[in-house]
């Protein structure tokens, strides 16, 4: 658990399914295809953050390491709104990172609609770039759901002690 006491009262640390009530009214006003539980409790075997400001939970982050070892995607990610804007979403983007660096995890990836254009420059100032662009079709013309693959290289160890 990280905590820094000039930090509002704000800790970061793994989920646990008592976490679950909150994470999921986060979830519900974050997302127009809500999780179930079901999904939150698989996620624990992965890497999934909750943010704490005092005794709140105001964020959370799911990433998953694919099973070469090199890669992980972050597949689950949202904050509540009356926490939006407090740099939340890029304390946990940057503990994740930190977590798979520790790993040695060398790539990173997600998905982002293209109309969320905040998330897009969130990412793009962790260093993400867009490398694919996924087109869902619709039975309505014109009502397509547009995606970003968003991706990162995390330095080599060696790279992140000389730099």
């Amino acid at each position: 658990m990280s905590f820094d006491p000039l930090d509002h009262g704000k800790s970061i640390r793994s989920a646990t399914e008592e976490d679950f009530d909150r994470v999921l009214e986060i979830d519900r006003h974050s997302f127009s295809a809500p999780w179930i539980c079901n999904f939150f409790k698989s996620a624990l075997k992965d890497i999934f953050l909750v943010l704490e400001k005092g005794r709140e939970i105001a964020g959370y982050l799911i990433a998953c390491v694919c099973h070469d070892l090199e890669k992980a995607v972050i597949i689950r990610f949202a904050v509540h709104p009356d926490h939006r804007g407090e740099g939340i979403g890029k304390e946990l983007i940057r503990r994740c990172l930190d977590i798979l660096m520790e790993r040695k995890i060398g790539i990173v990836e997600l998905d982002v609609e293209l109309i969320d254009r905040g998330a897009i420059r969130l990412y793009e100032k962790f260093g993400f770039k867009i490398s694919n662009i996924i087109v869902f079709p619709s039975d309505t013309p014109g009502d397509e759901e547009t995606f970003y693959i968003m991706r990162l290289e995390l330095p080599k160890s060696e790279e992140r002690a000389t730099g």
